[in-house]
C-alpha cells in the first residue's frame, strides 16, 4: 500500500468535485461573476512573521489578533498596520477569541475589546515540570484592548534577555575560568548560556502574567463557542485530559467551568463527565450550557443553578461537537464512533428529534442556519451536506472528487457557518481553499492558490468572517494573512 502523508497529499492534490451544490431545481451551481479568485488577486494582505496557528476577528471587523507561535498579533483591519504584540504564553498559541460585546466593570472604562487566549504551558506556573495526572497544563489569558486594538494595561520597558544574560554570566564565566581552570570557549560555557536565556524568558511570561487575569484551563474546541451571546460568561475546561490511559478520583475528571466576566469569578464548576470534553457552548438564550465528550454523552446544564436537567446521546463510542438551534430549542450532537450519526435533541423534552447519517467517518463542524430550517455539517473525506434537523432529510451535498482512498482522508472540511442572515454558507477545505455558495442565487465562489503556488503542510488556523459577511480573513499556509471581498 502506498504511503501516504499530508505533504505527499498536498503535492498531489488536484481540485475535482464529485458532486456540487445544486438549486431546488437540481441546477448546478454556477461560478459568481469573477471567480474562482487565487492568490495575488486578495483585497489586501499581510505578511506574517511565523504560520498562523490561532485567528480572530473582533465584533466590529476592525481588529484583528493573529497567534504566531506564543504571540498575539493586533493588526488594523482597514490599514493591515500591526498596532501590538501580546506576550505572556511559554507555549504555543491554540485559540483567540473576541468576547461579542464589554461588560462594564470598574476598571474597564478605557476597554473597547475583550480578547481570549488559550495554549499549553512549558512548565507549571511555580517552575515545576513534573507532570500529574489530572493537572491542568493549559492557560487562558484576558486581555483588554483600547479601541486601537492596543493593550490597555500600562506597559513597562521590555527585558533584554541576551543582554542581561551576558551581563548576569560574566562574573561567574570569569571566576570559573581564572579559578577553577575553564575554558571561555567550551562546550559547558555555552549550555549555561542556553539555559539563563531559557530561565529568564520563562521568569518573564511569569512575570507578564501576574498583571493580566488569567484562568487555569482551556477553551474548548471544535467551534465551541467561547462566550455566551451576551458576553456575560465565559465558558472554559479544566483538568480536560482523556481518561482512556487509565482512571482518576472523580474530582480530578474533566470539568466544565462558567466564569462571570462582570464579577471576574468563577460562577459554577460543573462536574460529570468521564473523559475528555470536546465541545461546550451557551445556547442563544443564555439559559443553558452543553459540554460534549469523549465518554459518549452529551450533558445539558442549567446555567443559572449549574444542574444537570439532560444526559443525552449516552453511546458506548466517541462524541464530538454540537449546536444549538438559534431559537434554543434543539440541539445538534456529533458523534464519531462507533458510526457517525448527528443526533437532534428537544431540549425541552430531552428526546431525539432525528438522527442523520450522511457521513462515513466523522464530521465535527456544524451550523445550524438562522431562521433554523436547516443543518450545515463538514465531514472526512471533503464533504458538506445540509438536511432539515427535524425530518434528517438531506437538501443538498457538495463532495471532492479523488481516486485514491488515500487522498480522501487528507481532505476534511473545516469551518462550516452560515453568513448574510442565512443566504450564504462558507467553509474551508483542509488544504485551504475556502468556498462560499449563495443559496438563494444558486451562485459559488472559490478563494484558493493556483497549481503552481506549493505549500508542504496544511494551514494551522482557520478564517473569519465579518459579522456583515463582508470580509474573509484566511491565514494561509505560506505565512501570508489574505483579506478576501465577499
Amino acid at each position: 500500500m502506498r504511503c501516504m502523508n499530508q505533504s505527499t497529499f498536498l503535492q498531489n492534490y488536484v481540485y475535482a468535485l464529485e458532486h456540487d451544490f445544486c438549486s431546488p431545481t437540481g441546477e448546478p451551481a454556477a461560478w459568481a461573476p469573477g471567480y474562482p479568485k487565487y492568490w495575488g488577486q486578495e483585497a489586501a494582505k499581510i505578511q506574517l512573521e511565523g504560520k498562523a496557528n490561532a485567528l480572530a476577528l473582533s465584533p466590529d471587523s476592525k481588529i484583528i489578533a493573529v497567534g504566531i507561535d506564543t504571540e498575539i498579533h493586533i493588526f488594523d483591519a482597514d490599514t493591515q498596520e500591526r498596532v501590538e504584540v501580546l506576550r505572556g504564553h511559554t507555549g504555543a498559541l491554540e485559540q483567540v477569541k473576541f468576547a461579542p460585546g464589554i461588560i462594564n466593570t470598574v476598571d474597564s472604562e478605557d476597554t473597547r475589546y475583550i480578547l481570549v487566549s488559550t495554549g499549553e504551558e512549558l512548565e507549571e506556573s511555580d517552575g515545576s515540570s513534573d507532570r500529574h495526572e489530572g493537572c491542568d497544563f493549559g492557560i487562558i489569558i484576558l486581555w483588554e484592548l483600547d479601541e486601537h486594538g492596543r493593550l490597555r494595561q500600562k506597559k513597562e520597558k521590555p527585558v533584554d534577555v541576551d543582554t542581561l544574560t551576558s551581563r548576569t554570566l560574566q562574573p561567574l564565566i570569569s571566576d570559573l575560568v581564572s579559578s577553577h581552570g575553564w575554558k571561555s570557549d567550551e562546550k559547558a560555557m555555552g549550555a549555561l548560556d542556553k539555559a539563563m536565556k531559557k530561565a529568564l524568558r520563562n521568569a518573564v511570561h511569569l512575570h507578564e502574567q501576574e498583571s493580566k487575569h488569567y484562568l487555569r484551563g482551556e477553551l474548548a474546541s471544535f467551534g465551541s463557542p467561547t462566550f455566551s451571546s451576551d458576553g456575560k460568561t465565559l465558558i472554559y475546561l479544566s483538568q480536560n485530559e482523556t481518561t482512556q490511559h487509565g482512571p482518576r478520583d472523580p474530582a480530578l475528571l474533566p470539568c466544565l467551568n462558567l466564569w462571570d466576566m462582570q464579577t471576574r469569578s468563577l460562577r459554577h464548576r460543573l462536574l460529570g463527565h468521564t473523559d475528555a470534553i470536546m465541545w461546550a457552548g451557551m445556547s442563544p438564550d443564555n439559559s443553558l450550557v452543553t459540554s460534549i465528550a469523549w465518554d459518549g454523552r452529551a450533558r445539558v446544564w442549567d446555567a443559572n443553578s449549574g444542574a444537570c436537567i439532560h444526559v443525552l446521546v449516552s453511546v458506548d463510542g466517541q462524541l464530538w461537537s454540537g449546536v444549538f438551534s438559534p431559537d434554543s430549542k434543539y440541539l445538534a450532537v456529533s458523534q464519531g464512533s462507533p458510526r457517525t450519526y448527528i443526533h437532534v435533541y428537544d431540549l425541552r423534552t430531552g428526546q431525539s428529534v432525528s438522527r442523520f447519517d450522511g457521513f462515513r467517518r466523522w464530521a465535527r463542524s456544524l451550523a445550524w442556519s438562522p431562521d433554523g430550517t436547516v443543518l450545515a455539517g463538514g465531514g472526512d473525506g471533503g464533504t458538506v451536506r445540509l438536511w432539515d434537523p427535524l425530518t434528517g432529510e438531506e437538501r443538498m451535498r457538495w463532495r471532492l472528487a479523488f481516486e485514491d482512498s488515500l487522498m480522501r482522508s487528507f481532505a476534511g472540511i473545516q469551518s462550516v457557518q452560515f453568513v448574510d442572515k442565512g443566504k450564504k454558507l462558507v467553509f474551508r477545505t483542509q488544504e485551504g481553499t475556502v468556498e462560499t455558495y449563495d443559496i438563494e442565487s444558486n451562485l459559488k465562489q472559490q478563494f484558493t492558490r493556483r497549481a503552481e503556488d506549493r505549500i508542504d503542510r496544511s494551514p494551522m488556523a482557520k478564517m473569519a468572517v465579518s459579522s456583515d459577511a463582508r470580509l474573509l480573513v484566511v491565514p494561509d499556509a505560506d505565512g501570508v494573512l489574505r483579506l478576501w471581498c465577499l
